[in-house]
C-alpha cells in the first residue's frame, strides 16, 4: 500500500507520536508511507531522521486551497492508495484532495473535544471510508455527536517495546543527581488540560513531607517557566527541573520513582503507556479514560482531577512505601504488554487499511 498522512500541528504529543509510529511501522513490513505536515514542525525533523519521505507544508486555515492542491499534487505523484489525517486543518485539506483523486480516506480521532453540529462539521465526518479512534472515550464523545459507532474502530496508541525497555539507563549521573535522592515528574507537552500545574502546586507539600525533585520533560518556552514556576514555593523552586524537549524519554522515565499525570482531559494519554511500559508506578487523575485500563491500588494510584491536595497525598503513599511502587510498576508492565503493544497497533491499523483499500 502507498499511504499518505497528513498532520498539522507544529509541536510533539502523543498524536504525532502516534503518526511517526504508525508510518515507521508499516514502512518495516514494505508499505510506502509518506507524511504531508506543517514546516517546521517536530513531526518534520523525526521523520526526516527516521528515514520517512516527507512534505512540509503551511498547514493552516488561510491556506487551505493552496493545501488541497498540493495535497492532490502529492498524492497523484505518490500513487497515494490510502491518506489518514489527524488534526482539524489537515483533514479538511487532505480529506476533500483525497476524495477529488478518488482515494480511499481513513480520518484518526485523537482528542475528546466535541465536534461542530453545523453542516460543515458533519460533512467533514461523513467523507471519511473509516473513522479509527484511540480509545473508548473518543469513540464515545463522537457517538455523543451524531457519528455512527459503526463507522468507527479503535485502536489504541502504543509504547515500541524496542525503545521502552525498563533496562534502560537512566539521566541520575548526566544530571547530577545522586542514586538515593527520590525523583517524581512528567513527561506530557504543556498545556492547560494535562494539569502540570496541579502537579506544581502539590510538589510543596510532597517536598515538605518527602523531600524529592520534581521533573519535567516537554517543550516549555522561556516566559511560562516563570509562570509554571510560580505555583511552588520560593524555596523549592530549585528542586523544579525543566528538561524541555528530550528525544530520550524513556531515559527520562527510567530516572523517575514515580511518574504523575494530572491531566483533566485525555483522550488515551501516550506518556501515561510510555511510562507503564518502563514500569513506572504512576499517580493519575481520576478521569474516564484512566479507568479504562488502570486497577486503582493494582496498576496505578488515582487522585481527585485538579486537586493538588490529593495529588499530593498520593503521591507520598508511593514514595513513602517502596513495595507498593514495585508492586505498581510492575503490573502496569503487565498490563502495557497485554494491551498497548507496538505489534498490536501496527497489526489492527495495517487489517483496516486493507479492509478499507479493498472494500467494493
Amino acid at each position: 500500500m502507498n499511504i499518505l498522512h497528513t498532520e498539522t500541528l507544529k509541536r510533539w504529543g502523543g498524536q504525532q507520536n502516534r503518526v511517526l509510529a504508525e508510518s515507521t511501522g508499516l514502512a518495516a513490513r514494505g508499505h510506502k508511507v509518506i507524511i504531508a505536515c506543517h514546516k517546521g514542525s517536530v513531526l518534520t525533523q523525526k521523520a526526516k531522521q527516521a528515514g520517512i519521505k516527507v512534505y512540509e507544508l503551511n498547514m493552516v486555515k488561510q491556506a487551505y486551497l493552496q493545501s488541497i492542491m498540493q495535497l492532490i499534487k502529492i498524492i497523484r505523484m505518490e500513487n497515494i492508495d490510502i491518506v489518514s489525517t489527524h488534526s482539524s486543518v489537515d483533514s479538511w485539506a487532505g480529506g476533500l484532495a483525497a476524495k477529488l483523486t478518488g482515494r480511499r480516506l481513513v480520518r484518526f480521532r485523537h482528542n475528546l473535544y466535541s465536534i461542530g453540529s453545523g453542516p460543515l462539521a458533519k460533512f467533514i465526518y461523513s467523507i471519511p471510508d473509516r473513522i479509527i479512534t484511540i480509545s473508548n472515550a473518543v469513540t464515545d464523545v463522537l457517538v455523543s455527536c451524531g457519528i455512527k459507532r459503526n463507522r468507527m474502530v479503535i485502536i489504541h496508541s502504543a509504547a515500541d517495546s524496542r525503545i521502552f525497555d525498563p533496562g534502560a539507563e537512566d539521566l541520575r549521573k548526566e544530571l547530577g543527581i545522586p542514586a538515593e535522592t527520590l525523583i517524581i515528574g512528567n513527561t506530557s507537552t504543556f498545556t492547560e488540560v494535562k494539569g502540570q500545574e496541579y502537579l506544581l502546586q502539590a510538589f510543596s507539600i510532597i517536598h515538605k513531607k518527602i523531600p524529592c525533585v520534581l521533573m519535567f520533560a516537554g517543550s516549555l518556552e522561556e516566559p511560562f517557566k516563570g509562570m509554571y514556576l510560580s505555583h511552588v514555593e520560593a524555596g523549592l523552586r530549585d528542586k523544579v527541573l525543566f528538561l524541555d524537549h528530550r528525544d530520550d524519554i524513556p531515559r527520562v522515565l527510567k530516572t523517575l520513582d514515580v511518574f504523575v499525570f494530572p491531566s483533566v482531559l485525555e483522550g488515551l494519554g501516550t506518556a501515561l503507556i510510555e511510562a507503564m511500559a518502563m514500569g513506572r508506578p504512576a499517580a493519575v487523575s481520576d478521569i474516564p479514560t484512566f479507568r479504562d485500563f488502570i486497577e486503582d491500588g493494582t496498576s496505578g494510584l488515582f487522585f481527585k482531577t485538579k486537586d493538588p491536595q490529593d495529588l499530593a497525598e498520593k503521591v507520598i503513599s508511593l514514595l513513602q512505601n517502596k513495595e507498593l511502587r514495585e508492586k505498581i510498576g510492575r503490573n502496569a508492565g503487565v498490563t502495557a504488554g497485554e494491551k498497548f503493544t507496538y505489534e498490536k497497533m501496527i497489526d489492527l491499523t495495517e487489517a483496516q487499511y486493507m479492509e478499507v483499500l479493498n472494500a467494493v
